[in-house]
């Protein structure tokens, strides 16, 4: 009898883990398709491509080994070098700039009572302007004749250089106009997240820093610093993983002028697959940019353990 009611509750429960298991499954199944529609499908054809010499026209794949990766590193010009510098340099200055006068920001609108919801609004509006018409202001502002605000202001007004520069068509001052647009447009976005960190820190450890005598400074560096560490390491993530999706800048600005130099690795694969038709090596750019974007974030983890 005691076995009989054992089994029966063991099938019970077996029957209830079943229907909970295929509960679980249909509301899986819809994000999966598409999951494996659009990422993975997506994923393992972008990597066959780049072993392969793909023709778009009949849809035929000839395997070729590493030859599309052997062409990018073997190139005379070494544009892919040059772009994969480009998109380093990129990460190494927007990245650090762009945290620092964000916390800066949000530090001093966080103090202020009075119109903080308008600088608020100020400095996140960069954010939310389309990169086109953001880069087209910008190539406004470099302009190279006398006429363009950034020539007339270091010629005219301060006397910096004695005649205008073509910002846009030299190789560095080219890169400067990219990396300026690029921190203007992401401080808003990390002023907004440094911003909503700070409100949640509790007011008794300033409270407590005041009663032993703390600077401003000292609060910063031993209170505020240390308590959005999460934040700064979910910014600095997301910042070096733009770093190297930098695209839209270049093309508006720049256009990889001169010769490659100002390119970056997301405008060299568009420049190899739809100018060029190469298809395998626009797809070997992309598997590299993804290895990249992959051991950065894995160093990153390792190296700030973040206690959340």
């Amino acid at each position: 009898m005691k076995t009989n009611l054992v089994k029966k509750r063991t099938h019970t429960k077996s029957n209830k883990i079943y229907n909970k298991s295929w509960q679980a499954i249909i509301f899986i199944l819809p994000g999966l398709i598409l999951a494996i529609a659009f990422i993975f499908y997506p994923m393992i054809k972008n990597i066959q491509i780049s072993f392969s010499d793909y023709d778009i026209m009949s849809g035929k794949l000839t395997f070729t080994g590493l030859n599309n990766y052997k062409e990018l590193f073997n190139e005379s010009q070494q544009r892919f070098f040059t772009a994969y510098r480009n998109n380093i340099l990129y990460a190494v200055v927007v990245t650090p700039i762009t945290l620092f006068l964000g916390l800066i920001i949000a530090v001093a609108i966080n103090s202020i009572k009075k119109f903080s919801v308008t600088f608020k609004v100020i400095y996140y509006l960069p954010v939310i302007t389309s990169w086109i018409i953001a880069g087209l202001m910008f190539k406004y502002l470099f302009n190279p004749g006398i006429q363009g605000p950034i020539n007339y202001l270091l010629v005219n007004i301060l006397h910096i250089i004695p005649q205008p520069i073509n910002w846009l068509k030299t190789e560095w001052g080219g890169n400067i106009s990219i990396w300026i647009l690029g921190i203007w447009k992401n401080i808003g976005y990390a002023m907004l997240l440094y911003l909503a960190a700070l409100q949640g820190i509790n007011k008794s450890y300033y409270e407590v820093a005041d009663i032993e005598g703390a600077t401003g400074l000292q609060k910063l560096k031993k209170v505020t610093i240390p308590l959005i560490k999460p934040t700064s390491f979910f910014l600095t993530i997301q910042l070096l993983i733009g770093s190297f999706n930098v695209f839209l800048q270049v093309l508006v600005l720049t256009g990889g002028d001169p010769r490659g130099k100002t390119s970056v690795l997301q405008y060299l694969l568009y420049t190899r697959t739809f100018k060029l038709y190469k298809f395998g090596e626009g797809a070997a750019i992309g598997i590299l940019t993804a290895v990249s974007i992959l051991i950065v974030t894995l160093i990153l983890n390792k190296k700030m353990k973040v206690d959340y």
